[in-house]
């Protein structure tokens, strides 16, 4: 019989976590005193003393063992305890909600007894021994896995009250067997075309997902449920945003989180405590780089998970939760200015394939480089896909690779006629077939793909701030384009004497100065569209070339006369965001930044320290009657002009929060 819940837990019931933790348990085989030293009263308490409100315990790790005495699946030899039931009857008398743990991709014990259950490659393989890791087997759910995954779920959603269900490791990679084979026969599908192939495994996938869906509404209505590696988009209630930064890099957050914020759910990042990625028991992060995470997502309208390693002998480590509850504590002081909070800007980047997008599984590079530009150039902007409505922003930039099919054409034509601008670069723009520009608005005639390679640009006077006087280094080819009358030439592109490495069975052709003036754009503009001729996003990510992002600013310049923010004397490394409540808005500023030490290791420890900056931040109507800094309620002097508020911020260090306010009243707590 089901206890009865705490009403702290009925009270947060579908409300998205603030503080949680993601506890994995993966146990190899052959760990004797497994569950030895648990005590469900210590693990609560725990939790409680560290601020920790939600936690995702196991049910089921990737090696296939169940955590609980499981009638369905296989216990873990040698397990007397309930680790499941004993965690989430703990965890709810601290009033902590406590969602289960099933690893839906991996199995590799029911893998083992069941080689017809796993997926097999196009080259027939069941077993990728060749490359090993994780992944060396994986489920298919187009199998009798299918209801066994199914039976177990139904098993821990009727047994335990958890509180939300989070299934792990999806894939969409085709599967090759025969069920698969004769799947795609009879849906029509030819499986030798592998987007055909990876059709029916979504097609698969989706109908599995739609009967957990059910399953759930019926068995325990209300609570969480996500389905790790697919779709932001496909996610029933909230988001999680798996982000390890020393595997996910520090360029992941920031586009992630931006693109999760325009679906209309709530998310958490799911950051770790982890030196390098999951299962390093022995790594622990830097207190300022845990602090750095929680403080990002807070400023990009999300909460906060941190993931942890439980000891096979089932004690969490002391240590670990001393340094989570010290950054917890840290983050919980500013509540009251992020709990409902949204994020303000004024642009988004469109990308069409992030409908599909699975979080860390696939690879966005060139969004990740637009991300980073303009972030380091301070606007406010969200990362969007082709189902979204765009009427509310001033402008889109369309991202190097982003085709234009007749929805978007439409939508697009509809946002220039209203008189917003665009901007785009490489392949962005051309229709789908890629025979020429989707919209007469570009102004430009397409002559294919760019034969060059490297080629260079050259600057007109009014884009030329921060250019070099030089041609500057394209490193990737793009498109060739031609302009119509009434196009502008903004930037030339200049050949080389020969592409690199051309081999003419005399030498490699290794040095490759730039010769002549094309007669071609690299950078054109026809009224509010502009168009880059060379993947400018991508070429950011992986070359850093400061005058690509000067280049962009001087595009944006043009176009928006009053942006959301202005900073003075703010190096290109802070990051400053804008979220809202009713009657106020918030400044964040972050002055980590992320250092690369040794080959590969990226690592964040001290916050610097940033003087003088001068903020200004566009009213939009709100009524400032004071501004200050959260959470002291720090009074500062401000200014109105011209449509902004200006204030001085004399240092900031770590993270900062200017609060923009319409209530004049300050109660004796400083509280409104």
């Amino acid at each position: 019989m089901e206890r009865r819940k705490s009403p702290l837990i009925q009270k947060n019931r579908g409300r998205c976590p603030r503080r949680a933790i993601h506890l994995d348990f993966h146990t190899m085989p052959g760990i004797t005193d497994i569950g030895k030293n648990f005590k469900s009263e210590e693990f609560a308490r725990t939790l409680r003393h560290s601020g920790v409100d939600y936690i995702t315990v196991f049910a089921r790790c990737n090696l296939g063992f169940a955590y609980y005495p499981t009638k369905v699946g296989i216990p873990y030899p040698g397990l007397k305890k309930d680790l499941l039931g004993e965690m989430v009857e703990a965890c709810h008398r601290y009033g902590i909600r406590a969602a289960a743990y099933i690893n839906a991709g991996l199995d590799h014990e029911h893998a083992l007894r069941h080689r017809e259950w796993v997926r097999v490659s196009k080259d027939g393989r069941v077993f990728q021994l060749q490359t090993m890791g994780h992944w060396f087997r994986s489920m298919c759910l187009n199998t009798g896995y299918r209801d066994h995954l199914l039976s177990l779920c139904e098993e821990v959603l009727k047994r335990y009250p958890v509180d939300g269900l989070f299934l792990d490791c999806f894939s969409i990679l085709p599967c090759y067997g025969v069920e698969c084979l004769d799947g795609m026969k009879k849906a029509g599908l030819d499986f030798q075309d592998e987007a055909q192939a990876t059709e029916f495994c979504w097609q698969v996938t989706e109908s599995f997902l739609e009967e957990v869906k059910s399953m759930v509404k019926k068995l325990r209505p209300g609570v969480n449920l996500y389905f790790n590696g697919l779709p932001y988009r496909d996610q029933p209630t909230h988001l999680e945003l798996e982000i390890l930064p020393p595997g996910w890099g520090y360029d992941a957050l920031p586009f992630q989180a931006r693109y999760a914020r325009t679906l209309g759910k709530p998310f958490f990042t799911m950051t770790g405590r982890f030196h390098k990625s999951w299962g390093d028991f022995g790594g622990l992060r830097p207190e300022s780089s845990l602090l750095f995470d929680c403080f990002l997502s807070l400023a990009s309208g999300g909460s906060c998970s941190v993931g942890d390693h439980l000891h096979p002998r089932g004690r969490l480590e002391p240590e670990v939760y001393r340094l989570i509850g010290k950054v917890y504590a840290e983050i919980r002081k500013y509540d009251d200015w992020t709990d409902g909070a949204v994020g303000v800007t004024d642009f988004v980047i469109l990308e069409p394939e992030l409908k599909r997008f699975p979080g860390s599984r696939r690879s966005f590079e060139h969004v990740s480089g637009f991300t980073r530009m303009l972030r380091e150039l301070h606007y406010h902007f969200d990362i969007g896909d082709d189902r979204m409505e765009i009427a509310d922003y001033q402008g889109v930039i369309l991202p190097d690779r982003v085709t234009v099919n007749e929805f978007l054409r439409t939508k697009l034509a509809r946002h220039l006629a209203k008189g917003g601008w665009l901007i785009s670069s490489g392949e962005s723009g051309l229709n789908e077939e890629k025979t020429g520009f989707a919209l007469k608005e570009f102004g430009l005639t397409y002559l294919g793909p760019e034969q060059y390679q490297p080629t260079y640009f050259t600057v007109e006077e009014e884009v030329a701030a921060g250019i070099p006087g030089m041609p500057v280094a394209i490193y990737q080819s793009g498109v060739a384009v031609q302009t119509r009358p009434g196009t502008k030439t903004l930037a030339h592109l200049w050949k080389p004497y020969s592409n690199y490495g051309a081999w003419d069975f005399y030498h490699e052709y290794l040095y490759n100065p730039p010769e002549k003036d094309t007669g071609r754009p690299a950078l054109t503009q026809r009224e509010r569209v502009f168009h880059f001729s060379f993947p400018v996003g991508l070429g950011y990510y992986e070359h850093a070339v400061v005058a690509y992002r000067a280049l962009l600013n001087n595009c944006l310049c043009k176009l928006l006369e009053k942006p959301l923010t202005r900073v003075e004397n703010c190096p290109s490394f802070v990051q400053v965001m804008v979220t809202r409540q009713p009657g106020r808005r918030m400044v964040h500023l972050l002055t980590w930044m992320p250092e690369l030490r040794g080959r590969s290791m990226q690592l964040v420890e001290e916050p610097l320290v940033v003087e003088d900056i001068l903020l200004s931040l566009r009213t939009d109507g709100l009524q400032v009657k004071k501004v200050y800094l959260a959470p002291d309620y720090q009074l500062l002097s401000f200014e109105e002009e011209g449509g902004y508020v200006k204030v001085k911020l004399n240092r900031v260090q770590g993270y900062c929060l200017v609060v923009f306010e319409e209530n004049n009243r300050i109660s004796s707590r400083g509280k409104n």
